[in-house]
Order: structure tokens, then C-alpha cells, then sequence
């Protein structure tokens, strides 16, 4: 989604990360007892502008720590670009044969020894697309080679009642799906397409995802289309133990359980509610599960960074 507020100046932004304010306003709410427990939000980098100027999608690589893949928002160049835990560029990897329409979301899987890459073609703020895409490519193995990428596989899909936006992408290997929510929709509908689904699928509804904080009705009215985006779903990621979903929006991460069954209504087992952050849109966990990266996606799109605690 493109941005919808004006930020100030990037040296402002440093200098208010530098003292902390950033962080003024963090904290976690728990459903369950043995719910994980992350801690206060960290100040994790900014992006090289030229770069990741709209930062919409975020995962870890299965290759190597410490390595996290990057996308922009649509109508900027078809890139991939790695990045290491303090979002330094490594490398950035030019994708040829599609382009990038509205990429909103990047998912990591991996599947007979090899990892691979999906990246989400599926913005659609208007709810006018009639075809998304999702983009899948090997993985590279070095990711500060930099060059060329091309997908092994494209597949082109239709919603299942008409077209609707949608900015969330994540996969389970153990599961051989990948996974999308809608967006705007109240409670936020998670579809699963099959890895090998073919040309022309739709996603099939299989859980509705309840209890997501709306905006009350002075938000709403006094915060313009702030308040009113603020409980959208913008990205999500699932934890490399295959249990647990994090959904994020502008306001906050919702941990969901993984659905063991069709038509599940799934409630959150914890929830953070972010830092000021100009308009969180990329969510990623670390290849062993020990922190959580959540972006923004207008410039100087600052990431944040929580860590679990131990028990």
C-alpha cells in the first residue's frame, strides 16, 4: 500500500530513535499462559534509502543467519535485496521476466532440500485486479553475490468471490501451501493455496481470524485514514516451528495459532501492540524463531526488532 501520511525529515527520525521515544508506547497482552513472550521493541536499522524506499515485504533467508530478503510496493523496480540483522544491504538481485505490479508480501519455504522464495503480487487497494500472482524462485545460495533471478514459477490466481485486496503472504512447507489474508475485511478471512496448484486456482477460505482490535469510533474520527487503515492486515509470517502465525497491522502483532483443521475460527494467543511506527508493513521471524522483525514501509522505513524471552 502506498504511503498515507507525511513523515518528517530523515534526521529527525534518527534522532528520535537515538533517544528512545520510539519505544514510549510498546506492550504485550497474553491469552494463555505458556503464550511466548517477546521483549520491548529494539531499534533494529534503516534500510539504504536508494534501496528500500517502500519496504512492503520482509523474510528470513534458510540459506544463512542473520540474512533477511526485501521487497518494495509496487511500480518500483522487480528486485529482491538481502539484508543482514542491522538491514545493511548485502546484495540486490534483479528479477527478470515479471514485474512488480503491487508486490505487497515475501514468503521462504523449503521443500526437498532446496529453499525457496515466494514473492506476493496481490495489492489491489482498489479491488479491481482481476489476476494476482504469486512469483516462486530458488532461493540464491550467496546472498551477496547480487545479479540476476529468475522465477522457476509463477502462479496466477483468482479469488474465490470476486476481487478484494490482500497484502499478507506466508508458507508451510509441512503443509505444502501457501497462505494469504485479506485485508480489509472484519474478521480477516486466511485462504491457502497448494504449492502446486495450477494456473487460474483460487484459494480456499480456511480459518477466519477473530478478536483483532478495530479502531474505536474517536480514532476513527479524529486519526483520517490513519485511524481508519490502522487495523488493516498488512503482512504476516509463520514461526519455523510451523505453529504459530504473526499477523501484523499498522497497530499491532497478533499471534494466531496454525490451523489444524478447515473452517477454523482462530483467536489470538498473545498480542503486541507496536512503537509508534509510520505504516508497519513487513514482518519477518528469524531462522530459529528468536526474533521478530516488523518494517515500515515510509521512508526512512525503520525496522524494529523484538527478541523472545526464555521461560
Amino acid at each position: 500500500m502506498k504511503s498515507i501520511v507525511l513523515l518528517k525529515p530523515r534526521s529527525v527520525f534518527l534522532g528520535l530513535f537515538s533517544v528512545g521515544y520510539l519505544f514510549l508506547s510498546a506492550c504485550q497482552a497474553t491469552s494463555e499462559a505458556n503464550a511466548p513472550r517477546w521483549s520491548d521493541p529494539a531499534f533494529a536499522g534503516i534500510p539504504d534509502a536508494g534501496k528500500l524506499s517502500e519496504l512492503s515485504g520482509l523474510t528470513r533467508s534458510n540459506h544463512t543467519d542473520n540474512v533477511y530478503w526485501a521487497i518494495n510496493d509496487g511500480n518500483n523496480p522487480a528486485e529482491i535485496i538481502a539484508v543482514d540483522g542491522n538491514v545493511r544491504t548485502l546484495a540486490t538481485f534483479s528479477v527478470q521476466g515479471v514485474r512488480n505490479i503491487d508486490w505487497e508480501d515475501i514468503a521462504n519455504y523449503s521443500q526437498n532440500g532446496k529453499h525457496y522464495l515466494a514473492v506476493a503480487d496481490i495489492g489491489d487497494n482498489g479491488g479491481v485486479r482481476d489476476e494476482l500472482f504469486i512469483h516462486i524462485f530458488e532461493e540464491p545460495s550467496d546472498a551477496k553475490r547480487g545479479g540476476k533471478i529468475i522465477p522457476i514459477k509463477s502462479i496466477r490466481f483468482l479469488w474465490p468471490d470476486g476481487a478484494r485486496d490482500a497484502e499478507s503472504l506466508f508458507a508451510s512447507a509441512k503443509n505444502r501451501s501457501f497462505y494469504l489474508i485479506s485485508k480489509k475485511r472484519v474478521p480477516a478471512e486466511l485462504f491457502a493455496l497448494p504449492f502446486d496448484a495450477a494456473d487460474g486456482s483460487k484459494p480456499v477460505l480456511v480459518a477466519t481470524l477473530q478478536d483483532i482490535t478495530q479502531p474505536d469510533a474517536e480514532t476513527m474520527n479524529k486519526k483520517g485514514d490513519y485511524g481508519r487503515y490502522r487495523a488493516q492486515i498488512t503482512a504476516a509470517d509463520l514461526s519455523p516451528d510451523n505453529r504459530t502465525i504473526a499477523v501484523l497491522n499498522y497497530q499491532q502483532i497478533n499471534f494466531f495459532p496454525m490451523p489444524k483443521q478447515s473452517n477454523a475460527v482462530l483467536k489470538p494467543v498473545s498480542t503486541l501492540t507496536l512503537p509508534w511506527l509510520p505504516q508497519a508493513e513487513g514482518i519477518a521471524f528469524s531462522r530459529d524463531g528468536k526474533q521478530l522483525y516488523v518494517g515500515s514501509e515510509q521512508a526512512p522505513t525503520p525496522v524494529i526488532r523484538y527478541d523472545l524471552q526464555q521461560p
